[in-house]
C-alpha cells in the first residue's frame, strides 16, 4: 500500500516540496508519495482528521494554517508549545504528533550572516514567529512589521542590520514588500519566498551590494528534518537539492 504525506495549506499551487519529497522517496525505494492538499480554513479539521487512517504518514502545514493545526492534534512537540505554530505533523500508532522544522532550519540558515545584532521581520503568521524564536536565541533585538506598522516601516529599518520577509509577498510575482528605496548595502535580507528564485527583492537588495538569500535553502533544511521525522531515516539531502533546483530552475 502506497503511504501518503500531504501539504496543508490555502493557495499552494506554487510548492517545491513535492519534488523534493518525492525524489527522496523514490532514491530510498519508498513506496510513499507527496501531494498538495489544498484546504481553506474551514476545511483544515477534516483534512487533519484524515490524517489519522491507514496509509497516512504525515503532513506538512503551510500558511495559513500553522497556528489553527496546533489545536488539532493530540500532542505538540516543545518547539510548538513555544512558538504556537507548526509546521509538521507525523502520525505515529493513530496519534497526530505536531513539530516544527521551520525553526532549526532558520537557525541554520540565520548563521550564514553572521552575528545580527538588530533585525525586523515582515509578518505576524506561523513563520514569522519562527523567525522571531531563532533570532531571539542568537541574541538579535527583534522589531515585527505587521500590516498596523507597514507605515512606519521605513523608521523601523533604519536601525536594523537584518530584514526577514516572513510574508508571502513576492511569491510568483515580481511584487516588493520593501520600498527599494529602503534598501541597503549594510541591510541584509533573508526572504523566505522562494519562487521565483531568486525573488525580486533578493535582486534588488544585492543590486545595492547587500548580502541577500532567498528562501530555497530553508525550504531544504525544514523538508529533511520533516522527512526524517514521518520515515525514522536520514534524509538525502543531495537528492532533494538537485530536484529543488530542477524545480525553480537556476538560481543562486
Amino acid at each position: 500500500m502506497t503511504e501518503l504525506v500531504v501539504l496543508l495549506g490555502h493557495h499552494i499551487g506554487y510548492s517545491a516540496s513535492p519534488a523534493m519529497h518525492n525524489a527522496a522517496f523514490a532514491s530510498l525505494g519508498m513506496d510513499a508519495r507527496y501531494e498538495l492538499g489544498d484546504v481553506d480554513p474551514e476545511g483544515l479539521a477534516g483534512a487533519v482528521a484524515e490524517l489519522r487512517e491507514r496509509g497516512r504518514v504525515g503532513a506538512n502545514v503551510t500558511q495559513p494554517h500553522k497556528l489553527a493545526v496546533c489545536d488539532l492534534v493530540d500532542e505538540r512537540s516543545s518547539e510548538v508549545d513555544r512558538l504556537g505554530a507548526a509546521n509538521t505533523i507525523s502520525r505515529r500508532d493513530g496519534r497526530l504528533i505536531a513539530d516544527n522544522t521551520d525553526l532549526p532550519a532558520l537557525k541554520a540558515e540565520l548563521n550564514a550572516f553572521g552575528p545580527v545584532s538588530r533585525a525586523a521581520v515582515l509578518g505576524a503568521g506561523g513563520a514569522s514567529r519562527a523567525v522571531r524564536a531563532a533570532l531571539e536565541d542568537a541574541g538579535a533585538e527583534v522589531t515585527i512589521i505587521d500590516r498596523d506598522r507597514w507605515a512606519s516601516m521605513p523608521e523601523l529599518l533604519r536601525e536594523v542590520d537584518l530584514l526577514v520577509n516572513a510574508t508571502p509577498i513576492g511569491t510568483g510575482s515580481d511584487e516588493m514588500p520593501v520600498p527599494t528605496e529602503l534598501l541597503r548595502p549594510d541591510l541584509a535580507v533573508l526572504d523566505l519566498v522562494y519562487r521565483p528564485s531568486p525573488t525580486r527583492l533578493v535582486r534588488e537588495a544585492r543590486a545595492v551590494g547587500a548580502d541577500a538569500r532567498d528562501g530555497a535553502e530553508v525550504l531544504l533544511r525544514q523538508a529533511a528534518l520533516s522527512f526524517s521525522l514521518w520515515t525514522g531515516r536520514e534524509a538525502p539531502v543531495e537528492v532533494m537539492r538537485a530536484a529543488l533546483v530542477t524545480e525553480l530552475g537556476n538560481h543562486a
